[in-house]
């Protein structure tokens, strides 16, 4: 018996001592990065924003805008916001005439996609809403307070749901649309 019981203990030690060569661990599977797919309006844009200011880099606050004797003397103006780029593009009669860094609503207080139109113009308005704070140059785009204003345009989401411009790009603005110009805002 004890023969019996020395072997067993052996074999369990032995056990213990397996060559066996664990499974390899799981691969870690990546999801691929989410596919952006760019609105059209704003590939256009940005088409003619290379062609009409060739090799200009805008930096945080900044903005071009063609000399005025070099816009269109009549037709309709609109503006397109890119709500990913942070940038406004200004047209006259389907041409680019200026662009601009702009920024926009934070997640908590968003800026809405869609179509719009000027609502309401003031050169020099104060928010309702919050703390009675400046809005130089404000063009209202709804009935909720949004609105093109001049401000600090820092380089990311930082307003309230407006569309803030460098102040002197809001005063241009400002003096190129009337009521009633289209405003169309892409994510």
């Amino acid at each position: 018996m004890n023969k019996k019981l020395i072997a067993g203990f052996a074999s369990l030690a032995l056990a213990g001592c397996s060559t066996v060569v664990p499974p390899p661990p799981a691969p870690i599977i990546v999801a691929p990065p989410p596919v952006v797919i760019e609105n059209p309006l704003t590939v256009a844009a940005e088409r003619q924003l290379a062609m009409t200011f060739p090799g200009k880099v805008l930096k945080w606050g900044g903005y071009a805008m063609l000399p005025a004797k070099a816009l269109p003397k009549t037709g309709p103006v609109s503006i397109l916001v890119s709500l990913r780029h942070q940038r406004t593009y200004v047209f006259k009669a389907g041409q680019l005439v200026a662009v601009s860094t702009s920024s926009h609503g934070t997640p908590k207080h968003p800026t809405d996609p869609g179509q719009w139109r000027i609502l309401q113009k003031k050169a020099f308005h104060r928010s309702n809403k919050y703390s009675n704070a400046p809005m130089p140059h404000m063009q209202r785009l709804d009935k909720w307070g949004r609105a093109f204003h001049g401000g600090v345009v820092p380089g990311y989401p930082a307003s309230h749901g407006c569309i803030r411009l460098p102040p002197a790009m809001a005063k241009a603005l400002f003096g190129m649309t009337k009521v009633g110009d289209v405003v169309d805002i892409e994510t």
